[in-house]
């Protein structure tokens, strides 16, 4: 194998693959980079056998091959090196020497034959969506997952597809996130699956062009998610999700219309005096176009007021401020509402330009 390449694409494809590199695992070819030469590309592979990244990368290719360098060491060298054409030259199959301006460095490599394959997904679903919008997705709802691994279904999004509609919803049991899409392609039947959220968010911090678009391939227990040169192969998870459309209120008895940012330094402001209160608890209380918030702990109180709309009955409420500032850093809208069904009932909040989104959080029992 030997190619010539860019500083800047060699980083971007062990960039791109790195969050497949298991560095603990007790295996050391799953601690390595697979690269391979082929066509004008160089393709880097990484996987952990839960996950597997592979992207490619534009290079000249004076002599096609295969192999396997250690993840960490090799990163670091691309990292450092000065940015000027690279040449990447395998020799006597256990040593890749890197070249660049005057100089050279020797890493040992390992056997690529030992490498595991990325398995092969030939699913029964295949689902194409703009890059833009999936990002968009991902953003509004990771968030709201769980990372209490004790409870895998709950690190996981649930992807429910029904006609040429793809509907994502996250839950870590105090508050829910559903957003709502639509598919380039139909679907002959509705189906379901539930990808874990680190996956997706990994997709989405790799999508360059939010003009170009991703292809889904999902079979039984496994997916792919093609994104331009990006492919990420990835187990899904077996199990039943919650029937989260029950705790969702039909009907409110009281709703606001407020500014976003207004609301969400308001929150910020207050919630300074939650900071040692270890429910981080921030009290509502909504009257006629008011909102008043206030907080108190050892370090002492604070009081707002701002003005809102308002439609229904007044309500006394109190949330964790830190699951209302996590979807309000999320909502690209202005203005949103939230729908109140009582002071033990959860709040529903939606931006006011969209019907694709909505958040559910429970409030603080005080």
């Amino acid at each position: 194998m030997k190619i010539t390449a860019t500083k800047e694409n060699l980083l971007f494809g062990v960039s791109a693959v790195q969050k497949a590199v298991n560095t603990k695992n007790t295996l050391a070819i799953l601690t390595c980079i697979k690269i391979e030469a082929k066509g004008d590309h160089l393709y880097f592979t990484a996987t952990d056998l839960e996950v597997g990244i592979q992207c490619k990368v534009p290079a000249e290719v004076l002599t096609e091959g295969i192999t396997v360098v250690p993840a960490r060491y090799f990163t670091e060298i691309v990292r450092k090196l000065p940015d000027s054409v690279i040449t990447l030259e395998l020799i006597q199959d256990n040593e890749l020497m890197i070249r660049y301006e005057n100089s050279e460095l020797n890493l040992k490599t390992m056997a690529a034959d030992e490498f595991p394959q990325l398995p092969e997904v030939e699913g029964e679903h295949k689902l194409t969506i703009e890059a833009a919008k999936i990002k968009q997705m991902v953003k509004q709802i990771v968030f709201a997952c769980s990372t209490d691994e004790n409870r895998p279904l709950f690190t996981g999004v649930l992807c429910e597809i029904d006609n040429n509609e793809i509907r994502m919803i996250s839950t870590d049991t105090h508050r829910l996130a559903l957003k709502r899409e639509s598919l380039q392609n139909k679907q002959k039947k509705n189906f379901s699956f539930i990808v874990p959220a680190k996956i997706l968010a990994e997709m989405a911090r790799l999508i360059q062009d939010e003009e170009a678009f991703c292809e889904m391939n999902i079979a039984k227990n496994l997916a792919t998610f093609t994104i331009d040169n990006i492919q990420i192969v990835c187990r899904l998870f077996d199990g039943q999700f919650p029937n989260y459309q029950q705790v969702i209120p039909s009907q409110y008895t009281l709703k606001i219309r407020t500014s976003t940012k207004a609301l969400q330094e308001a929150v910020e402001r207050i919630s300074l005096f939650s900071l040692d209160n270890s429910s981080n608890t921030i009290h509502l209380e909504i009257e006629k176009n008011s909102l008043k918030l206030f907080s108190q702990s050892e370090l002492g109180q604070g009081h707002e007021q701002i003005l809102i709309n308002t439609e229904g009955d007044p309500v006394k409420i109190a949330f964790n401020y830190r699951y209302l500032l996590d979807v309000f850093r999320v909502i690209d809208d202005e203005e949103l509402t939230i729908e109140f069904t009582g002071p033990l009932s959860p709040g529903i909040i939606r931006p006011v330009q969209s019907d694709t989104f909505l958040y559910l959080v429970l409030p603080v029992r005080c």
